[in-house]
C-alpha cells in the first residue's frame, strides 16, 4: 500500500506522506530501535544509560564505542553479559609526577571496584617501557607523547596500532639549566650546549627544538642532545655532562633542591595545557579484552578526575615519595603538585596549573606533535596527520566517560593551540608545516 501513497491534502488540511518520506520514517524508526536495543544491552543499568544518552546521545555513543571495538563484538557484549577476560593486569608507569592518576587508581581503590587486580610496574625509561608494551609484557602502559602516535605510524620500526585511552597529565615539565649558566638566560647564546631529553621522539625534544628555533638557533646543528632517563637528569647536570635538560618532574625541582641547576622555564610557559604522558593499550589487546578494557578505562578516568582537583593534592606528596612510586623528597614533590616552588635563582613562584591531570585527549595536540616530527625529519614522509590523530586519540570516548563522572569535557574537534605566543590551527597542518620547515 505504501507505493500507492501520494503527497496530497486530506479533508482536515494536513499533508499525506509521499513514498520516500514513509520509507525514511520507517528506516529512522528501525534505526532508533536497533540503537536503543544495543545501548540497553551494553549499559543495562538504567540511570547510567540515561546519563550517557543525555550527555552524548546514542549516535555519538555508538560511534565512539565502534571506534574501539568491532560492531559484532559490541552486539555480543550487549546480548550476553560476560565476566572480565582478564582480572590480573600488568600496568607500566614511569617514576615521574605524570603517573599520579595510575598510582591513585590503586590507592583510591578504583581498580578493585571494577574487579581488577592491577600490578603497577615501575620502569625507568621511555624506550624500555615502549618495548615492554610492544612485546606484550604490559597490558596497559604510560607512554610519553607522541610515542603512541609514532608506534602506530611505524616510526622506528615495529609498527603496532596503539590507542590513547586518556592523557595522564598536562604541563608538568621544566627547561632546566646548570647553575653555572644562571647569567646566561638568552637561548641565542646557547650554541654548543648539550641538553638531556628522555627520548628522541618525545614532546620534550619537540618542544625544546621549537623553543630554540624560535630564538634563531638551528636546533639540529647548534646544540647536541643526550637521551637520559628522568631519574638521571640531576646527576648528569651535577657532573657536567649536560648543560641542561627538558624533562618531566620532579627532575627540575630536584635540580633546584640539590643546588645543581635552576628552572629557566616551566613547560606551561611555552605551551599551556600541553599533553605530557598518556595511558595506552594496543588495539589488539583492546579487541581481545573488551570487558577488561572498559573496566580499566572507567577506573583511570575516575582517578584522573579526582587528582585533577586542587583540594585532592593535600598529602599526595607523601604518598608519591614512597620508594615503590617516585622515591623523591616529599618537599620536592609538594612544590610540583601545589605550584608554589623555588626556581633556583632566589625566587618563589606560584602557578597552580604547573601540572594538571585532565584526561581528555585533544586532536589538536596530537597533530602539532606529528607535524613537528615531520618538521625535524624524524618522520621521513608526510602522513595524514588528522586521520592519525583520530585513529589514536580516543577523544570521543574519553569525553563520554568524563561526562559520566560529572565533569565537563572540551568539544571533540580539530581546534587551535597557542604555543610560544603563536596560534597553531590543527585543521591546517600542511600550511603550518610549509611556514616553518627549513628550505631544502
Amino acid at each position: 500500500m505504501t507505493k500507492n501513497l501520494h503527497l496530497s491534502s486530506c479533508r482536515c488540511g494536513c499533508a499525506a506522506f509521499a513514498p520516500s518520506e514513509v520509507t525514511q520514517t520507517l528506516d529512522a524508526a528501525v534505526s532508533d530501535a536497533v540503537e536503543a536495543s544495543l545501548i540497553t544491552g551494553l549499559f543495562p543499568e538504567p540511570l547510567l544509560r540515561r546519563q550517557l544518552l543525555k550527555t552524548v546521545g546514542a549516535a555519538t555513543l555508538l560511534g565512539a564505542l565502534s571506534s574501539l571495538l568491532p560492531l559484532n563484538t559490541l552486539k555480543a557484549i550487549a546480548q550476553e553479559r560476560k565476566p572480565l577476560e582478564k582480572t590480573k593486569l600488568s600496568v607500566g608507569f614511569l617514576p615521574i609526577t605524570c603517573a599520579v592518576p595510575l598510582i591513585y587508581g590503586e590507592k583510591l581503590g578504583f581498580y578493585g571496584k571494577e574487579g581488577l587486580d592491577v600490578s603497577l610496574q615501575k620502569i625507568a625509561g621511555i624506550a624500555l617501557i615502549r618495548d615492554k608494551m610492544l612485546n606484550g609484557e604490559l597490558d596497559v602502559s604510560q607512554q610519553v607523547m607522541p610515542v603512541p602516535l609514532t608506534m602506530t605510524a611505524g616510526l622506528g620500526g615495529n609498527k603496532q596500532s596503539i590507542k590513547v585511552l586518556t592523557i595522564l597529565n598536562q604541563n608538568g615539565n621544566s627547561l632546566v639549566l646548570a647553575i653555572k649558566h644562571k647569567d646566561n638566560r638568552d637561548p641565542r647564546n646557547w650554541k654548543g650546549f648539550t641538553f638531556a631529553v628522555p627520548f628522541e621522539q618525545s614532546h620534550q625534544t619537540l618542544q625544546l627544538k621549537n623553543y630554540l628555533a624560535a630564538a634563531g638557533l638551528d636546533p639540529d646543528q647548534d646544540v647536541k642532545y643526550r637521551i637520559v632517563p628522568p631519574t638521571e637528569y640531576v646527576s648528569s647536570l651535577r657532573v657536567g655532562s649536560i648543560d641542561g635538560f627538558f624533562g618531566g618532574e620532579p627532575g627540575g625541582q630536584r635540580a633546584v633542591y640539590e643546588g645543581a641547576g635552576f628552572i629557566h622555564l616551566i613547560s606551561k610557559e611555552i605551551w599551556d595545557g600541553h599533553p605530557c604522558c598518556s595511558v595506552t593499550a594496543s588495539e589488539s589487546w583492546i579487541t581481545a579484552n573488551p570487558n577488561t578494557f572498559m573496566a580499566f578505562y572507567r577506573a583511570i578516568v575516575a582517578a584522573s578526575l579526582v587528582v585533577s582537583k586542587p583540594e585532592a593534592r593535600t598529602g599526595m606528596a607523601a604518598v608519591l615519595a614512597q620508594p615503590q612510586y617516585l622515591n623523591a623528597p616529599e618537599i620536592v614533590l609538594d612544590q610540583v603538585l601545589t605550584g608554589k616552588y623555588a626556581d633556583g635563582l632566589g625566587n618563589v613562584k606560584n602557578d597552580a596549573a604547573r601540572v594538571d591531570y585532565q584526561p581528555f585527549p585533544k586532536y589538536s595536540a596530537a597533530v602539532w606533535l606529528m607535524v613537528q616530527l615531520r618538521r625535524w625529519n624524524m618522520l621521513k614522509e608526510d602522513v595524514d596527520y588528522k586521520s592519525l590523530a583520530e585513529q589514536v586519540m580516543l577523544a570521543t570516548d574519553a569525553s563520554r566517560i568524563m561526562r559520566e563522572q560529572g565533569a565537563t569535557a572540551p568539544k571533540v574537534e580539530f581546534g587551535k593551540e597557542m604555543i610560544l605566543g603563536k596560534e597553531f590551527d590543527s585543521a591546517k597542518p600542511e600550511e603550518y608545516l610549509k611556514s616553518v620547515r627549513k628550505s631544502g
